[in-house]
């Protein structure tokens, strides 16, 4: 008689981060440690001097401390953290009107047959509003992105897709990035979004393929729901699930117009003030209040409802705190800076057509080691700027090569926030996610390549 095969247990998104703690330990190790000396600009932001990389003595991190940089994670990431219980406390209260439910239902009912159209056009809202908003202040918005899913049929890796992946287009194309593209520019000596009618066409081929890739997943999970790569996993979204499809009905209507009130005043903040996470989480905290009283929800039950949303965030915040200790470990050992100075060393080798895309691919590499794409641009910009300079690649063609490799990569590391903070949400395992979306990452890559590839060409200014 045979013995049945133990099952395989997918591991939990906080088993690999620790993991990937680890390798970053033994990474100080392996890497010399070494430093750029860096000053302050005129407008107080701390800057890398060019050419002033030197070494230093090892400062490698024992495997066994990795833990004690957990709380500075969680320090470091308080901001969004805050922000993202104080959102998942609002929209709890959003959640329990109904009215996303009612519209999710509504909305398949119409769009029977043409579910594609529902992922498409929402992919290109969410592509549009991270334009000049942060993905980051959408993680509250993972809810909706599975109830949708799930009144079409489809799974929560669907769900967190429409969402993030449409907005990860937006967002690292970088035409209105002020803590990426800002950053890059003003290091690069470049006004403020200069360039940013090529970078809104660079978003049109992103998020075409984008959009084909989850369709195509969605659609094959349809039919076949043991094809989903969360299939016979329990995710704790049953609260999600619309299996008696509601209808958006006229109580519906209040909520709608606080919540369509609410994201509008956060476009206009974004735009014309400045979207902190303090003003964002105010914005949530006022959606979830006013959407309360408009559907007369007894005072007791908003609490209750704002208490239960708070703790559905509770999980990411903490897997995120997490993946902020990752690049506490690296800066402890001081390898980034050696990493950056040998990776700009090698530019020079690479023919002139391809050197945009070899940044690209040196950005990516930088990412796993700074996942802060303001801090990238920091570290980075004031190396890569003037190799660019001395090979004769344009300035906003490398500004170019940053944002694609900064923002892109965000989506499949296991410390970066944008990932962990809709994967965590939904308890999708991270090696699912990984092996979901590595595929139109590498899509992704293709892409980029050939339009920098074609800024070299035009040269992009």
């Amino acid at each position: 008689m045979m013995d049945k095969k133990k099952k395989f247990d997918v591991p939990h998104s906080l088993a690999i981060i620790f993991f990937v703690m680890l390798i970053a330990a033994a990474l100080t190790y392996l890497i010399p440690a070494g430093s750029f000396d860096r000053v302050k600009n005129e407008a107080g932001k701390t800057m890398v001097v060019a050419g002033s990389f030197h070494y230093m003595e090892r400062s490698p991190v024992n495997p066994v401390r990795i833990l004690n940089y957990v709380y500075a994670g969680l320090d470091s990431a308080r901001s969004i953290i805050f922000a993202l219980l104080c959102a998942g406390g609002g929209l709890g209260i959003v959640l329990e009107s109904g009215m996303f439910q009612g519209a999710a239902g509504t909305l398949s009912r119409k769009a029977k047959g043409k579910e594609w159209f529902v992922i498409a056009f929402l992919m290109t809202v969410f592509a549009l509003l991270c334009i000049p908003i942060n993905l980051n202040y959408f993680i509250p918005f993972a809810p909706l992105g599975i109830v949708i899913a799930t009144a079409m049929g489809y799974d929560a890796i669907v769900g967190i897709s429409i969402i993030m992946l449409g907005g990860a287009v937006g967002f690292s194309c970088g035409a209105m990035n002020l803590p990426n593209t800002g950053t890059a520019q003003s290091i690069a000596e470049l006004a403020t979004f200069s360039g940013m009618g090529y970078r809104l066409i660079c978003m049109v081929p992103f998020l075409v393929t984008s959009i084909v890739f989850v369709v195509k997943y969605a659609e094959k999970v349809r039919r076949n729901p043991e094809k989903s790569l969360v299939y016979g996993i329990d995710l704790g979204t049953d609260a999600f699930k619309t299996d008696a499809v509601p209808d958006f009905e006229k109580q519906h209507i209040p909520v709608a117009v606080v919540v369509g009130a609410c994201i509008g005043y956060m476009i206009y903040v974004a735009i014309f003030r400045e979207l902190s996470f303090e003003s964002s989480a105010a914005i949530f905290l006022y959606m979830g209040l006013l959407s309360g009283i408009v559907m007369r929800m007894p005072v007791n039950k908003m609490c209750s409802c704002f208490m239960n949303g708070v703790k559905g965030m509770a999980t990411t915040g903490v897997l995120i705190g997490f993946a902020y200790a990752i690049s506490g470990i690296l800066t402890a050992g001081n390898v980034m800076d050696t990493v950056v100075n040998g990776l700009a060393g090698l530019l020079g080798i690479f023919p002139r057509i391809l050197q945009a895309p070899a940044m690209l691919v040196m950005h990516v590499i930088i990412n796993f080691f700074v996942t802060s794409g303001s801090g990238q641009a920091a570290i980075t910009m004031p190396i890569f700027i003037p190799v660019a300079d001395l090979v004769g690649m344009t300035r906003q063609t490398a500004v170019l090569a940053f944002n694609f490799g900064d923002g892109f990569c965000n989506f499949i590391l296991p410390h970066a926030a944008a990932t962990m903070g809709f994967v965590g949400f939904a308890n999708i395992p991270f090696t699912k996610w990984f092996k979901y979306a590595v595929k139109l990452f590498a899509i992704w890559m293709v892409v980029a390549a050939v339009l920098l590839m074609i800024a070299t060409a035009i040269h992009y200014s």
